[in-house]
């Protein structure tokens, strides 16, 4: 694979210590604050050991919109690339986390609802703060308008009706968004990170780029129509699983059956075919809630395999995880999950 001007650039101004690399990570935050939701929250302090990390520790922080060009495009990025996002919009961004990223010189992206930051509600950025970070550099891309559930039809709805609504939506974002600060990015975040088959078709025929906020890496053939991102906040806050996540590598699949992350069933199976890579087949490890799942191999030399669970999961959304250490590493691994929504859920997270 070629090496663009961009990524030789960044492997010369890490002194050429960098190997070219087919993968990258996204990482996800929302709130910077100790006083916001814990769940979707990060210390102000715990930040800042983020960034730290990744600054001293050999990693390249690309601009998103330059990552996603390379990796679509089938360009080489350093080995230990990683693109800083947040959603929402929150005001600790602005207060907080800007002006960390500025003294760090590490690009980042916000996806913003925009109906918040018309309505001047409390606890949001205003659109003169998002016009100065985006003044300063910062790509501002859709999270939609009214952050929707977009799995749910409202009542009257079919498919065909809600396609139209949604789609009708993200481009007032995408307007209100060029309006403000003159950026028009072909990407979006799913709000909740909840997607169906008919949104992934429907940003498809718009050629966007669509990310998720399920855990994994991202490479050259990764779902461009639902990228993995590594959301931060709650009990995932300690640099230990940061440090871990960051360095992470992307699997190749080559079958995941069902492609739909939609479902009724409190623990379905699915079938994934890994194509091969620096690791073995024999080392991979799925798990359900942090517990190893039942692997049926129906073709271990070509990756084939089966997952189930006997545990039960009530929540909306829930993940299954699979991850495979790199050949000669005990500390990098490659990391997939398999996100789902359940459409008829008892709880709701």
């Amino acid at each position: 694979m070629r090496l663009t001007p961009l990524t030789m650039t960044a492997l010369m101004l890490l002194g050429g210590t960098a190997t070219a690399a087919e993968h990258a990570t996204i990482v996800l935050y929302h709130h910077i604050s100790e006083s916001t939701p814990p769940s979707t929250s990060v210390p102000p302090q715990r930040f800042r050991e983020h960034i730290d990390h990744l600054r001293d520790n050999g990693f390249h922080v690309m601009g998103l919109p330059e990552l996603l060009d390379a990796l679509r495009n089938r360009q080489q990025v350093p080995d230990k690339t990683v693109a800083i996002t947040f959603d929402d919009g929150y005001i600790s961004i602005y207060d907080t986390a800007f002006p960390m990223l500025q003294e760090y010189g590490f690009p980042f992206t916000v996806f913003i609802n925009t109906q918040p930051h018309n309505d001047q509600q409390a606890g949001y950025m205003s659109w003169a703060q998002i016009r100065e970070m985006s003044d300063a550099g910062v790509t501002i891309a859709n999270h939609m308008e009214n952050h929707p559930h977009m799995v749910d039809a409202l009542a009257g709805e079919d498919e065909a009706a809600r396609t139209s609504r949604l789609r009708e939506e993200y481009l007032r974002a995408q307007a209100k968004i060029k309006e403000e600060t003159g950026q028009d990015h072909a990407f979006m975040a799913y709000p909740y990170g909840e997607y169906d088959l008919a949104n992934k078709a429907m940003f498809a025929e718009l050629g966007v780029i669509a990310l998720g906020q399920q855990s994994g890496a991202v490479g050259f053939d990764s779902d461009f129509l639902a990228l993995s991102r590594f959301p931060f906040g709650g009990s995932f806050t300690e640099l230990s699983d940061f440090a871990q996540k960051v360095q992470t590598l992307s699997f190749h699949l080559l079958q995941v059956d069902p492609e739909s992350p939609m479902t009724q069933d409190t623990s379905p199976d699915v079938t994934l075919q890994f194509a091969p890579g620096d690791f073995n087949f024999r080392q991979l490890g799925c798990y359900a809630g942090g517990q190893p799942m039942q692997m049926e191999w129906l073709d271990q030399e070509n990756g084939l395999v089966k997952l189930s669970t006997e545990q039960t999961f009530n929540l909306r959304r829930f993940r299954y995880l699979c991850t495979a250490p790199m050949r000669g590493s005990n500390t990098r691994f490659f990391w997939y999950s398999k996100d789902w929504t359940r459409s008829t859920p008892t709880n709701q997270d």
